[in-house]
């Protein structure tokens, strides 16, 4: 058989419309991922069809925190990925998605099984079936046979078990070949390109950074930061915070159906957030993000930039530090980040360092279409006792439930 994994033709194979139609028959409608070669005719139909919103991710972790906010807007996501992303994905897919009973379809290139010879997927092959197995999840091979009950069994893993499920592809799946005249050696384009270096672009990211910080020596505690964002809020904004001690401080204090905790998935806040907000336009979205946890996530940035929710409000309470660890120092004063997310496209970008600042930079964001930054710097010290949020299963469905009936 005759492999063209090479080309860009990516239109028309029949054996992944079938597949694509069998998603759409169980209601999936929300697709993120990162391509492979194999996958580019299941790429192609996400991107082509209107019933589905396609986001891509800037890595398979991020793609996995989409997909999970995605499932607590209500939609049903795919994940497409390498299984060398999905091995990387493990810590999000063990501490989020199992934990949190948060269950979707991954459909997986399996590279590196019997039959490929490229090294650098050899181990990879070895360990994916094993590491699915410990997981407890579901897995399949699909083939051009199979297609149906391959997406069926799938489906009745995730709504039974409440875990996700794998769909593997290998290289070479489908016979198929394609019209060798649709091949195109011309990548796409975007049709917006900036010149960087022109005083113009720099004046317009900069137009939109506020720096509202006092000269003030004294910076405000956590706690005096989260009281002021809770109390700027209302319930019916969906408010996530980052693992650590925000979603412990925030759970013993201000406890709420309109919350979700991100106890596990370090970094992900902000990417469950952005999924949510695609799939709730008119549901205000609050993240209340660390600068640890936002570095660990960095092309987050990047993500929701370019997908420009209006509802976002993404705020950053930034000490330098990894604070629920033992105040190790992160990169944040050298990262930039306000300015980062202002060349990436967030619509207004606030800097505050003061309890009055940082209230007035919220009731100003109320009136601002997003995504909107506000990087909010914080001293380091505080209550370190909270209790844990420890019943995900029930945060999660109460959280879904909630802005599902509204």
């Amino acid at each position: 058989m005759e492999l063209r994994f090479n080309d860009f033709n990516k239109s028309q194979n029949p054996y992944a419309n079938r597949f694509h139609n069998k998603l759409k028959e169980k209601g999936a409608n929300f697709a993120t991922g990162i391509p492979c070669g194999v996958l580019k005719y299941f790429i192609n139909n996400f991107e082509i069809d209107k019933n589905f919103i396609h986001l891509p991710a800037q890595s398979e972790p991020e793609a996995v925190g989409i997909a999970a906010g995605a499932y607590l807007g209500s939609k049903i996501p795919v994940v497409y990925m390498q299984n060398s992303g999905m091995l990387k994905s493990t810590n999000e897919i063990s501490s989020l998605l199992i934990p949190c009973e948060i269950p979707f379809l991954f459909v997986v290139t399996y590279r590196g099984c019997s039959g490929e010879n490229t090294p650098q997927h050899l181990v990879g092959g070895k360990l994916t079936k094993k590491v699915l197995e410990q997981l407890d999840i579901f897995y399949k091979e699909l083939e051009e046979d199979n297609i149906e009950e391959t997406v069926s069994g799938s489906y009745d893993f995730i709504n039974e078990k409440k875990k996700p499920a794998v769909i593997l592809i290998k290289r070479g799946w489908s016979s198929y070949k394609g019209k060798s005249n649709e091949t195109s050696s011309e990548p796409k384009i975007p049709n917006k390109r900036l010149e960087y270096g022109s005083k113009s672009v720099i004046s317009n990211i900069l137009s939109k950074v506020y720096n509202r910080t006092s000269k003030s020596s004294k910076k405000m505690k956590r706690e005096v930061a989260l009281d002021s964002i809770i109390n700027s809020t209302s319930s019916g904004d969906a408010i996530f915070s980052t693992t650590g001690l925000i979603s412990r401080s925030l759970y013993e204090r201000y406890d709420s159906p309109n919350q979700f905790y991100n106890v596990g998935s370090f970094g992900l806040v902000s990417s469950l957030g952005l999924g949510f907000a695609v799939s709730k336009p008119k549901t205000r979205t609050i993240v209340i993000d660390g600068d640890a946890s936002i570095l660990t996530n960095f092309g987050t940035l990047v993500t929701i930039g370019y997908s420009n929710p209006k509802n976002l409000t993404h705020i950053v309470l930034d000490n330098n530090a990894y604070a629920s660890c033992t105040e190790e120092i992160s990169c944040s004063d050298t990262a930039k980040i306000p300015f980062v997310a202002a060349l990436q496209g967030y619509s207004a970008v606030y800097i505050v360092n003061t309890e009055e600042g940082l209230k007035e930079a919220i009731e100003e964001s109320k009136e601002v279409e997003g995504p909107i930054l506000i990087n909010t710097y914080i001293g380091l010290g505080g209550r370190r006792d909270f209790k844990r949020p420890l019943n995900l299963p029930y945060i999660t469905k109460r959280f879904k439930n909630y802005f599902n009936e509204k």
